[in-house]
């Protein structure tokens, strides 16, 4: 059994996506220069790898999210959850050069890992417990007991692209991991379920931004570069900065914690939080208020959802503290505000 969270895609053969998947090539997320065959192959592609993953683990559906900016390639999260005992052996993926990366978000027995054909050493898996490998050692897996997790999939093409946009330094290759927790992949992930469940919800840049964090976490802990320091003006670095805010928004029903952002960019959390308030003129917990009524915005704008469901959207404790906050801020009711601007 799996846990339905947005977009579904079943295990068993679709005619019309392994088409649109043969005629994309063997590297499925290759794109051309034209931009609507560009949309096409990396739909299917998309749809591709969700039933690939499903098959992998053994499971009958899994729900996806897919970057949307970058120009080569494009990174896939893949949610699986199973309250089955005994799946099995996994089914490897088709060897290319990309990176998969697999990031646990529950407690789980005894899992065995195979790497090129040879078991490698693991630990039971615990929340934010994490694997990461190359493809090329086509990494099998046996599940003995129900589990969930997010799965990413990183082409080479994508990484590089990734690194030319976060003006950090080259990474040759990541850090093979069969066994460890990482808090800040951990956060992330967890941001990312219930983005899968409503993705226009979350909305569309919403994933193209965890992107960023997420491939910054990797190539800083596991690709040997240093993340850059803050500038002697006391400033954030651009990299830090974008690190800091897509980390204080990556749930916003969740507030981060301070040292697993600062750890993030690099910092001890007083230098930190000193960086931040010179960066953007205030402390991180008003930026992320003042976030929060942004977005609010932009639902009662753009949706019909009840002031209850954005008030649960955007963090606030419940509908009382959204009118209150957001009245702070803008001089009117988020019910004024809506009517004013033909939402």
């Amino acid at each position: 059994m799996v846990t339905k969270r947005g977009t579904t895609s079943s295990s068993k053969p679709d005619a019309e996506l392994a088409n649109a998947t043969d005629e994309s090539g063997s590297s499925s997320l290759r794109h051309s220069v034209d931009g609507t065959l560009r949309v096409a192959t990396s739909r299917a592609a998309t749809n591709a790898y969700v039933r690939e993953f499903a098959h992998l683990f053994n499971v009958e559906t899994a729900h996806t999210l897919t970057t949307t900016s970058l120009k080569t390639a494009q990174l896939t999260a893949t949610h699986m959850s199973s309250l089955v005992h005994g799946l099995g052996k996994s089914t490897p993926l088709p060897t290319e050069d990309a990176y998969i990366l697999s990031v646990q978000l529950q407690h789980s027995g005894e899992a065995e890992l195979w790497k090129r054909g040879r078991l490698v050493p693991t630990d039971p898996f615990s929340p934010g417990s994490i694997m990461l490998g190359h493809l090329f050692e086509e990494p099998v897996a046996n599940l003995p007991d129900p589990f969930e997790c997010v799965l990413f999939h990183f082409p080479r093409a994508a990484f590089d692209e990734l690194c030319c946009l976060s003006a950090l330094p080259p990474v040759g290759e990541l850090q093979d991991v069969n066994r460890g927790i990482d808090p800040v992949l951990h956060h992330l992930s967890l941001a990312l379920v219930p983005a899968m469940a409503d993705p226009q919800l979350a909305g569309g840049l919403f994933f193209d931004h965890v992107a960023h964090a997420i491939y910054e976490r990797l190539a800083t802990a596991y690709g040997h570069v240093r993340a850059p320091a803050a500038t002697h003006s006391g400033l954030l670095s651009k990299t830090q900065e974008r690190i800091a805010k897509e980390l204080l928004v990556a749930d916003l029903s969740v507030e981060p914690k301070l040292l697993d952002i600062a750890a993030a960019c690099g910092l001890p959390v007083r230098q930190f939080v000193s960086a931040f308030r010179k960066t953007t003129g205030v402390p991180p917990f008003r930026w992320v208020r003042a976030f929060r009524v942004e977005r609010s915005k932009e639902l009662l704008r753009g949706t019909s959802l009840s002031l209850a469901a954005i008030a649960a959207a955007c963090g606030f404790a419940d509908q009382s503290h959204f009118t209150r906050t957001f009245s702070a801020a803008t001089g009117t009711t988020p019910g004024s505000w809506r009517r004013e601007s033909g939402g």
